[in-house]
């Protein structure tokens, strides 16, 4: 019998056990009823009948995919958070099999593992992983847009090329800004064609760059045409809801934020050895080009360190045109959050140039494994802060208690007072209680059951303001869900 074979079955063997536990570490998250406004106004879009999925998805500002999606698996599974947070999880696995696949037939064991670690790690993973929302998605389509656009530009082969074109448009039917990261690794593939010498030796130089450029071109016309259906909704949205496009204003400070946004942990000292750790990757990588393309010596030419460079460059590219389109449209059209479709290559790039490197490492005796223990240790640590961080936010106690309190307590007549800046809460009830009308003090009298109020934090004047019109406050408890609070209280009619 071939021990080879027998190898490679044992690895086999063991990344699709790794792809199994990191699920299950994953779906582990998924079993609450925590959501936050985003999600909620997701929940509701894909509660309702389906062509209301249709012109409500049309009216918001994001591709329809995730919309979609999401209603076929709660017709499938029933309605409820867990199966809306399972349909988030499963792109998240999509990478997890990404990494100990076809990662790993092209950069190798090491890199694959590696990959597959920072997944199960890294933060904002598990926050995405779960959020009722597309970015994990955007992970996923991004992810596999890179790894099959360096088997592209590696083999040639028209399957490849076919592969590269459908995450790129499935990417743009999920997030606008995946599809943004998408395009830049179609940037960046042409650059590699025009300038062939990046990745071959002189005498392994390719054929013509009209002949190199074939195939490029044409995976690029079936991506447009493929995503013209979702363009034109697109520019019908952006039409129609130009509005919403005003977010926070970006600044100095802001840009500095997002520069370190795949390292945060709310630790400092975490967050730093982190982000030292990506930074020596990348550095090192970028010694190794220079190396064997400036240096006179001669050198074997290798894409590896430039395809790890080129995956973490991903999101610096869509971090800088992010911050460039909302300079040229006088209008902050950006967020930190739309990094995060190309934080799994990034992540992928990093595992590439960490590998490089490890495998790299001088003879220097005790050298090489006391710097895997290093990495090994600050992974684990890392895995260990994120996941419980996460636990701890998914099944907070607070959502139990309040649904507990308002399926016994709430009558069918009854109604809310809420006064709030953004709506966030209010938004969240429409998914909880979607049959719980909000009144304001001059319309409670409408309603014939218990009007119960909503005191958040800043609005104590129009508590007040109960008395005013016929009401005794009655203090029943404080209420706490996601990263919401209130105190809750019963509005009594004063006896004439």
């Amino acid at each position: 019998m071939n021990t080879n074979k027998i190898s490679n079955n044992k690895i086999d063997l063991f990344f699709a056990v790794t792809v199994l536990l990191g699920a299950a570490v994953y779906i582990s998250l998924i079993f609450n009823n925590n959501l936050w406004v985003d999600e909620a106004f997701t929940a509701s879009i894909i509660r309702c009948p389906l062509p209301e999925v249709w012109s409500r998805t049309a009216a918001d500002t994001l591709p329809p995919f995730y919309n979609f999606f999401g209603k076929a698996l709660t017709v499938l599974f029933g309605y409820s958070a867990p199966v809306m947070k399972f349909g988030s999880v499963l792109p998240m696995i999509g990478a997890l099999i990404l990494g100990a696949f076809p990662v790993r037939r092209q950069f190798g064991t090491l890199t694959s593992a590696l990959f597959m670690a920072f997944l199960l790690s890294m933060p904002n993973f598990y926050y995405y992983a779960v959020e009722i929302r597309m970015y994990s998605w955007g992970i996923f389509c991004v992810t596999g847009a890179a790894v099959f656009a360096h088997y592209a530009l590696s083999s040639g082969r028209k399957k490849y090329w076919a592969l590269f074109t459908f995450f790129t448009v499935l990417s743009g039917y999920v997030h606008h800004f995946a599809f943004v990261s998408a395009g830049m690794l179609w940037l960046f593939t042409l650059i590699l064609l025009i300038f062939p010498g990046l990745m071959h030796k002189k005498q392994d130089m390719p054929e013509s760059v009209f002949k190199r450029l074939r195939p490029w071109a044409l995976s690029l016309f079936c991506t447009f045409v493929l995503y013209f259906p979702c363009g034109l909704l697109t520019v019908y949205q952006i039409k129609n809801a130009s509005s919403y496009f005003s977010m926070t204003p970006l600044t100095v400070h802001s840009f500095l934020s997002d520069l370190r946004f795949p390292f945060v942990t709310h630790f400092t000292v975490l967050s730093a050895l982190i982000l030292l750790l990506a930074a020596d990757a990348i550095f090192s990588g970028l010694l190794h080009i220079f190396a064997e393309n400036i240096l006179p010596q001669p050198a074997l030419k290798n894409s590896t360190a430039l395809a790890g460079l080129i995956f973490a460059a991903v999101f610096y590219a869509t971090l800088f045109f992010g911050y460039a389109v909302s300079i040229l449209a006088g209008s902050s059209m950006f967020t930190a959050r739309y990094l995060v479709p190309s934080l799994g290559v990034f992540w992928l790039g990093v595992a590439v140039l960490l590998s490089y490197d490890v495998q790299n490492i001088p003879k220097i005796k005790y050298l090489k494994p006391i710097m895997t223990s290093i990495i090994i240790f600050l992974i684990v640590i890392t895995g260990i802060v994120t996941y419980t961080s996460q636990f701890k936010s998914e099944y907070a106690k607070g959502v139990d208690e309040m649904t507990a309190f308002f399926d016994e307590n709430l009558g069918p007549d009854d109604g809310y007072i809420i006064y709030e800046n953004s709506y966030q809460i209010e938004n969240c009830f429409r998914y909880y209680y979607p049959d719980l009308k909000k009144y304001d003090w001059e319309s409670a009298r409408e309603t014939k059951g218990t009007v119960w109020y909503f005191a958040v934090d800043g609005f104590k004047k129009e508590l007040e303001e109960a008395h005013t019109f016929g009401y005794n406050m009655q203090y029943i408890e404080h209420i706490s869900f996601d990263r919401y609070s209130f105190d809750l209280y019963r509005a009594d009619p004063i006896s004439q």
